[in-house]
């Protein structure tokens, strides 16, 4: 028996970082309008910037704030990955975070196409932190490959630390209740 995209653990813990990113965002004083509401009838199609011949998947959340509007990325992971190798950060056990390698090029065309800024969230589950920076700030990543997949990985310093465990909407203390 197959497990439901929708009911797997990681889409769940996905759509939890979502709504809890889009909820310190409205604390804030953001508008936000969580694009994942718009995937196709069954739900199951990824929300697109649709042109005559080609699309560009989106950001998770379309975002608005004082005439500033930002597209924002979310990802929930359990702790940054460290390579042992030193490349091509220039020192061994760098930690970084990462997004499909696809996704990186579609949001760079949103950010051309729309002229709005795209920032990744990464909300880290181990040490109960929000870190965001907007695409263009990361710099050129490093591309590997992961179960399969192109990933455009960074070096965790260049994300900003926004947010601690108790600073996050429905968040005690880490370990509370």
């Amino acid at each position: 028996m197959t497990t439901a995209f929708r009911e797997r653990p990681e889409f769940l813990r996905g759509r939890a970082a979502e709504l809890l990113v889009a909820r310190w965002l409205q604390e804030r004083g953001w508008y936000v309008i969580p694009s994942y509401d718009y995937a196709g009838d069954e739900r199951d199609k990824a929300p697109r910037l649709q042109g005559l011949r080609r699309g560009h998947a989106v950001p998770d959340l379309d975002t608005a704030c004082d005439g500033c509007r930002r597209w924002v990325e979310v990802k929930s992971k359990e702790r940054a990955n460290v390579w042992r190798s030193p490349q091509p950060w220039g020192r061994p056990n760098t930690p970084e975070h990462g997004i499909d390698h696809v996704n990186y090029l579609d949001y760079l065309d949103v950010k051309r196409i729309t002229g709005d800024e795209v920032w990744i969230a990464i909300y880290e589950e181990d040490a109960g932190q929000l870190l965001m920076a907007e695409i263009g700030t990361l710099g050129d990543p490093r591309v590997g490959t992961w179960l399969g997949k192109k990933i455009a990985n960074w070096p965790r310093g260049r994300f900003r630390l926004l947010a601690r465990h108790g600073d996050l909407p429905g968040r005690g203390e880490p370990g509370a209740a």
